[in-house]
């Protein structure tokens, strides 16, 4: 919806409609480590440079910066240069090995990964933002829970994508105790996979093709809250290598909410708002 209002000497055109127009997703293939941005429209998934293999996570913190965690045996914490595509190391996370899972930022700049930890099953655990370290771990209620995705809703609830159950699920960031929302659109989200939001709507990603681990290497939206989902379309070939997307997050600018467009004798301003850039 388009709104034009004359204040004084200035234009003001507004925009409304979150999420009516949206800036593609960010992904990483797990195997290969190529970044891709990709369609929210039609899944269409675009290289755009390559970065580190063995990405497992991604999020935006409180000033739009893309944050990622590695796996391992020495997994990281680190910050991903949207330019040059490098991992620039906050610290080891020290939480012995750790194999795909997610990663997300809460309102209050909290940051919490899941994964399956040495010794501990499947847990999430929240990281020390300066540091890198894994500050403690909550052993999730399912034990056979394998997280492909972690984000906080604007609620606050933290959710995921349970690939072994095949649904959508609530997690309690106190206790672990896991909660089933609705099962997942497709039964084959494969090893890897993300989970991202853009304008209030989540996205998620499916595995490639690996002999043992297969998904259907395509992008799905889902309501966040009732778990309602849609097939958006396949990522393609070169997306699906090896394990495929292992890792996705919102948009590097805000999908914009409101577009004020300022004009007037001292020129023109523009100003951009949108969904906040902390815990896409």
């Amino acid at each position: 919806m388009r709104l034009t209002k004359m204040i004084g000497a200035s234009l003001v055109i507004l925009i409304a409609g979150a999420g009516q127009t949206h800036a593609d997703l960010v992904g990483v293939n797990y195997t290969t480590g190529v970044v891709f941005s990709i369609s929210t429209d039609n899944a269409a998934a675009t290289p755009l440079g390559k970065t580190a293999t063995g990405i497992m996570g991604l999020d935006r913190d409180a000033s739009g910066s893309l944050l990622s965690i590695t796996d391992g045996i020495v997994g990281k914490l680190a910050v991903l240069d949207e330019q040059s595509w490098q991992l620039n190391v906050v610290g080891n996370l020290n939480a012995g090995f750790t194999f795909e899972g997610g990663l997300a930022v809460n309102a209050a700049g909290e940051i919490y990964g899941g994964s399956r930890l040495a010794g501990n099953g499947r847990a999430i655990f929240q990281i020390d933002p300066h540091t890198g370290l894994m500050d403690h771990s909550i052993t999730l209620s399912r034990s056979s829970t394998d997280l492909n995705g972690l984000q906080f809703r604007d609620d606050g609830a933290l959710v995921a994508i349970d690939a072994v159950a095949g649904d959508f699920v609530s997690i309690d960031a106190l206790t672990g105790q896991v909660n089933s929302i609705a099962p997942l659109l497709t039964q084959n989200a494969g090893a890897v996979g993300g989970l991202a939001i853009d304008g209030g709507l989540g996205y998620y990603v499916t595995a490639g093709t690996v002999s043992g681990s297969d998904g259907d290497n395509a992008l799905y939206s889902i309501d966040l809250y009732t778990g309602e989902q849609n097939f958006i379309g396949p990522l393609g070939t070169e997306a699906g290598t090896g394990f495929g997307i292992g890792a996705l997050a919102g948009p590097a600018v805000p999908s914009p909410a409101t577009l004020l467009l300022l004009s007037g004798a001292g020129g023109i301003t523009l100003m951009l708002r949108g969904r906040r850039g902390l815990g896409q």
